[in-house]
């Protein structure tokens, strides 16, 4: 693989222009909370599952607007696309896509009955998938580099050549 993942081993799937790699340690990490504690695997699962959304999200739009490749490496509690050189306002739609992705599925919750909580360990699932995607796609607006909102600042804010 990449620099991108050299922090341990991974698990690697490609097709075409899109690549997907998952650190091996999240099958593990699964089978220890399955014997460990109830119902933290599942939220742990889910937790994945959202992090593997804004990362798709990143990934399809980037190559919706002409990137080469997308490349999705996905670590126990974090996520990172690569995808191929895209000019300014190209580069901001897909740093906001991931963003954009959760609070799509936190809107939609919404409309269903989820609610703010912050027990999310003993949260009913809807909230607890509430949260994480609220709480993603809202922290990840935040105007810092590396992270998407600062991101898209910086791609807009950077002179055109």
């Amino acid at each position: 693989m990449d620099a991108e993942t050299s922090f341990g081993p991974f698990l690697c799937a490609a097709r075409g222009r899109f690549a997907l790699s998952l650190h091996a340690f999240i099958p593990v990490a699964v089978a220890a909370l399955v014997l460990a504690a109830d119902g933290v695997a599942s939220r742990y699962a889910l937790l994945l599952a959202t992090l593997l959304l804004h990362e798709c999200a990143h990934a399809l739009v980037a190559l919706g607007l002409g990137s080469g490749r997308a490349s999705i490496a996905i670590w126990p509690i974090f996520g990172r696309v690569l995808v191929g050189r895209l000019s300014g306002r190209r580069e901001a739609w897909v740093a906001l896509a991931g963003p954009a992705a959760n609070l799509l599925v936190a809107a939609g919750l919404a409309l269903c009955g989820a609610r703010l909580t912050f027990a999310l360990l003993r949260a009913p699932l809807l909230d607890f998938v509430f949260m994480v995607n609220l709480g993603m796609g809202a922290g990840n607006l935040l105007p810092i580099v590396p992270i998407d909102g600062g991101r898209a600042l910086a791609s807009l804010l950077r002179p055109r050549s």
